[in-house]
């Protein structure tokens, strides 16, 4: 259950990034970025939630990655964006049209982990 909401998020993000990337009407690049907040928002509780679920015994170590990976996305994520839309002649649309990328390999991730997940609860049933 909790892997269709993270890729149904990370979806609705996907979205929200080309909505903002590739829209001409400036209204509509600010309506995608404001709903690509709303779309992460629910990400990082949702993580603390499900990882406190799903490993009980991750004690304080398991938290203190989960930030450190946090932290890392929220220095790296915005930098290239930056970067890459100063490289683009300062257009902020390509890197955010590149930014697109991490959603789609978060949805791609959770599906093969869900897939790989799947099937070894089949292999031990047998």
């Amino acid at each position: 259950m909790h892997c269709y909401v993270f890729v149904a998020e990370r979806c609705r993000c996907i979205g929200c990034y080309l909505l903002a990337s590739l829209s001409t009407l400036p209204i509509l690049g600010l309506a995608g970025c404001a709903l690509c907040g709303l779309a992460v928002g629910i990400m990082w509780p949702g993580t603390i939630g499900v990882s406190s679920q799903e490993c009980l015994r991750g004690g304080t170590a398991m938290f203190a990655f989960l930030a450190l990976a946090g932290d890392l996305g929220a220095t790296v994520s915005p930098t290239m964006v930056g970067t890459l839309s100063e490289l683009a002649g300062g257009n902020l649309k390509i890197g955010l049209l590149v930014a697109t990328l991490f959603p789609v390999v978060l949805v791609v991730g959770l599906l093969g982990l869900r897939h790989i997940r799947k099937g070894n609860a089949r292999a031990c049933a047998r």
